[in-house]
């Protein structure tokens, strides 16, 4: 968190008061320290409490406005909850009113910000636990194969803390103890304990516990090893638990965000009949609270642990030429000229990164599926500047638009059905390559990944045979490893030509860069400079990826469940809305005109009722069911939102395509 000129104001005003209760906030305390936020308690909440009025300030201004356009018009716009002949009482009442109404918009919103804060820090604490849990295997595997080669345990943690891309959460919670001891002085016991009261998760306090009563033994390295077997049988169990779970969340979406909106969207249009205001909630639940309600259930899978092993990874730096076996060589040039050279290398070393982005787009591309977005969004514009002339001048027409809090006009009904329909094109064209792409990279690293165990394998019998690791990745090379063929082959010329093992293992993790192929091939890489017996380093390994793989195929076959289960969801939520829009609506309105004799609206006692606009509420509401029942698709389904983006495309041009040709 950046401190700015706010907090300091903050901390002036309120941290005071904040100071003297502190006390009262021990357990808020312990989760700022766990979240690793950098503020003390009193801080913290003076800062939250300043953002949490000017958020009030906010509301109360909006609450006097939407006070204002409420009470002027009571009867249309109380009929949901007043009757219409006591409604009229709110006239004589007007100013005072609108000021509660601020205050009472004031006050939601101030609790609503400082409570949000509040949480924060339990919310951010839980996510991390999640993390580390889920990378301490790989991080207590790495830790083996370096110690099995004699490492002291120091140097252990210090190899580990630099690869926190690789190895996430926990390695970047033993970074932290290499910094305390490098930076704060502290011995290697006291950093253990430090790092103990700061981390927020029981099964790396268990392990610190344990590390710091075998530190001054020799058996460190027997520990580590039974710790990397009881985490595998821990992490099989822990996806047994997940997959029930999320068996349990599948059945709260569908009842919770799907069926109960649904509910509410078909109560709230049969009082439309005769209550006109809760078209003013259909609005409301349609494009702020299910959006909303969605993005709070994504982060709720979060903190039950549906985490990637690595949530900092990042890309795998290219990796230098050593030197430091070289002497240095004295240069003639002064300082000014050695600072001057140093910086056009590294204006070099960028042109040229940016030129082989650019002569290598589609492997650019597959690497960073996001850069799809430049030539997406503009073919989307592209679209969209062959809208027909008469949307166009529409568009002109309405570009200022009177905001009032009654039911949107006609013209404006008219111009926003006619629009959406190529806003939702866009929307597709827009997102259809990087969902392609993000599949591609998805499919190549699944694939690299499957083949992971049976290179451990093959390397673990030739290494018990007594072959070297170089010989045996040439070996290796020649068989039939799917992807990773192409990738062996370019390891064993770089062999052939005299590159050391470690230096083309470490080029072939640059190629690969999948999270699992990154911490098995850097776990190899230290195994074989640290020590010449590379079996149990190798065995242990290759059961964990076993075992990685083998939760995986069970995900997978759960995955269909989930992603069946929220379409056949979907697919009930477009019927009834299609049923509405179809029968319900125009049936409605045919019975108001043999009454009556009125065209354009119908109703049952209600000359507010439009059957556009309503039928325009319920395609939007499709839409946003489309778009967040997929990703919560692939959240739950695939762990990742950017995996469910082709569910919520499909959807949506389904939603679209039946309202366009059937409604």
């Amino acid at each position: 968190m950046t401190y700015i000129s706010v907090d300091e104001l903050a901390y002036r005003t309120f941290g005071n008061f904040f100071y003297k209760n502190k006390e009262s906030f021990q357990e808020l305390k312990v989760k700022i320290r766990h979240s690793h936020i950098p503020m003390s308690v009193d801080q913290y909440l003076a800062s939250a409490f300043m953002y949490s009025i000017f958020a009030g300030i906010i509301g109360g201004i909006f609450g006097g406005w939407l006070g204002l356009k409420t009470f002027g018009d009571p009867i249309s716009r109380l009929s949901l909850f007043v009757d219409s002949t006591n409604a009229g009482f709110a006239e004589e009442y007007l100013y005072l009113l609108a000021i509660l109404v601020a205050l009472l918009i004031f006050v939601i919103s101030f609790l609503t910000v400082f409570g949000v804060a509040y949480i924060y820090p339990y919310l951010q604490a839980d996510i991390r636990n999640a993390c580390i849990d889920k990378s301490m295997l790989p991080a207590v595997t790495y830790m083996y194969a370096l110690t099995k080669g004699g490492m002291s345990i120091y140097d252990v943690f210090r190899s580990l803390s630099k690869y926190t891309h690789i190895f996430g959460t926990s390695a970047e919670e033993i970074s932290y103890i290499v910094r305390d001891m490098d930076y704060l002085g502290k011995d290697f016991i006291s950093a253990l304990k430090e790092a103990k009261e700061r981390t927020p998760s029981d099964l790396f306090k268990d392990f610190i516990d344990g590390l710091i009563l075998v530190s001054s033994s020799g058996t460190i390295t027997e520990y580590i090893k039974n710790k990397s077997e009881q985490y595998q049988d821990m992490a099989e169990l822990a996806n047994r638990n997940l997959l029930k779970r999320l068996d349990v969340l599948a059945e709260v979406y569908v009842t919770v965000l799907v069926a109960g909106p649904l509910f509410i969207m078909t109560t709230l249009v049969v009082l439309q009949f005769f209550k006109p205001a809760s078209a003013q909630i259909l609005y409301m639940l349609i494009y702020a609270i299910i959006p909303l309600a969605t993005l709070l259930f994504i982060v709720f899978l979060d903190t039950v642990g549906e985490l990637s092993m690595s949530p900092k990874k990042g890309s795998v730096p290219g990796y230098p030429i050593d030197f430091s076996d070289i002497p240095e060589l004295r240069s003639e040039l002064s300082v000014e000229e050695e600072e001057k050279r140093d910086k056009k290398l590294k204006l070099y070393k960028q042109l040229y990164n940016i030129r082989d982005r650019i002569f290598n787009p589609y492997r650019t591309i597959r690497e960073e599926p996001r850069y799809t977005f430049f030539f997406g969004i503009p073919l989307g514009f592209y679209y969209l500047t062959h809208l027909p002339k008469a949307l166009k001048d529409s568009i002109n027409y309405n570009f200022h638009w009177n905001l009032t809090f009654a039911h949107i006009s006609d013209s404006s009904v008219h111009f926003i059905s006619a629009i959406d329909d190529y806003l939702v094109i866009f929307i597709v064209i827009s997102l259809i390559p990087f969902i392609i792409f993000y599949e591609i990279r998805a499919w190549r690293m699944r694939k690299i990944d499957e083949r992971m165990p049976d290179l451990l394998r093959n390397l673990s019998s030739m290494n018990d045979s007594g072959i070297l690791l170089s010989n045996s990745l040439k070996i290796i090379a020649e068989s039939k490893m799917g992807l990773l063929s192409k990738e062996l082959k370019k390891l064993k010329e770089d062999i052939s030509w005299g590159t050391s093992t470690s230096r083309a293992l470490m080029k072939l993790e640059n190629n690969i860069r999948t999270a699992s192929s990154s911490r098995i091939i850097h776990t190899l890489i230290k195994a074989n400079e640290s020590t010449s017996d590379l079996k149990s380093v190798l065995s242990i390994t290759a059961e964990q990826v076993k075992g990685d793989e083998r939760l995986k195929k069970e995900r997978s076959s759960e995955m269909v469940v989930y992603v069946v289960t929220i379409y056949v969801a979907f697919f009930v939520f477009l019927f009834i809305v299609y049923v509405l829009a179809v029968y319900f609506f125009p049936e409605s309105a045919s019975f108001k005109n043999s009454a009556q004799g009125v065209g354009g609206y119908g109703g049952i006692g209600n000359s507010y009722f439009n059957i556009e606009e309503y039928t325009m509420l319920m395609y939007h509401s499709a839409l946003v069911q489309a778009l967040t029942s997929g990703l919560i698709a692939g959240k739950m389904g695939q762990g990742s939102v950017y995996m469910g983006l082709k569910y919520s495309v499909s959807m949506m041009i389904i939603t679209y395509a039946v309202f366009t040709f059937m409604v």
